[in-house]
């Protein structure tokens, strides 16, 4: 239920009444959006899991996690499900080495 407006307060177009959500409770629903999300991007995005595992301190764990994570990008490669994060980073690093003019790397002149 919306609160009600006091009189100094202006009318948005924001602030307009709350119906109420049949069938279903919010957190329900939040729930699946945050599932979905991280399914696609567990999916969509082992390419940067891969590189992430990577970054991290050399240990044990780390050689474990970089193995499975490697294989799953592999996998997801295979398949073709990272073809798109390639593709969009592939252009985003050509953007990064563009270069204007007399310009040199790393954008000194």
């Amino acid at each position: 239920m919306a609160r009600e407006m006091k009189e100094h307060e202006l009318a948005s177009p924001v602030d307009l009444p709350a119906e109420p959500i049949e069938g279903g409770h919010p957190l329900a629903y939040a729930s699946v959006a945050i599932i979905v999300a991280t399914l696609v991007l567990f999916f969509a995005n082992a390419g940067t899991l891969s590189a992430w595992v990577d970054e991290k301190p050399p240990s044990d764990v780390q050689l474990r996690a970089s193995e499975a994570a490697s294989g799953w990008a592999a996998t997801m490669d295979a398949i073709g499900i990272g073809k798109p994060r390639t593709a969009l980073h592939d252009g985003w690093k050509k953007l990064q080495a563009a270069r204007f003019g007399d310009e040199a790397a790393g954008g000194m002149q």
